[in-house]
C-alpha cells in the first residue's frame, strides 16, 4: 500500500473523530426530535427520559435534564414491584438519580 492509501483512510478517520460544529449541532438536534416524537408516542417510557435528559446535560439545559430525570424516577416508582425489575429498568433508574444529581449540582 503507497503512501497515499495510508493518507487518505487517516484523514477519513481523522474527520470522523473531529466533527465539524454544524454536523454535530445537526446530528444532536436530529437526536433531541426522534427522542421527542419518541416521547409524544410512549409517554410512560423511563429510558426515553433519561436518554433525552442526558443530552440535556450534555448541552447544559440543566434544569430540563432536572425536569426528564425528575420523570424518569416518577416512572420508575410506579413500576409494580410484583413484577420484579428488569435489569434495564434498573440501569435506567441509577442513571436517572445520577444525572439528576448532576443536574442538581450544577443549578
Amino acid at each position: 500500500m503507497g503512501l497515499r492509501g495510508i493518507g487518505g483512510g487517516l484523514g477519513k478517520l481523522v474527520g470522523s473523530l473531529v466533527r465539524p460544529p454544524l454536523e454535530r449541532e445537526r446530528r444532536f438536534y436530529r437526536h433531541y426530535r426522534d427522542l421527542n416524537r419518541q416521547i409524544e408516542a410512549t409517554p410512560d417510557n423511563m429510558t426515553l427520559y433519561v436518554l433525552r435528559g442526558e443530552l440535556n446535560l450534555q448541552r447544559r439545559e440543566y434544569a430540563r435534564a432536572k425536569a426528564d430525570f425528575g420523570i424518569a424516577l416518577e416512572l420508575a416508582a410506579s413500576v409494580d414491584d410484583t413484577k420484579g425489575w428488569l435489569v434495564m429498568e434498573q440501569v435506567m433508574r441509577d442513571r436517572a438519580i445520577y444525572g439528576l444529581k448532576l443536574a442538581e449540582r450544577e443549578l
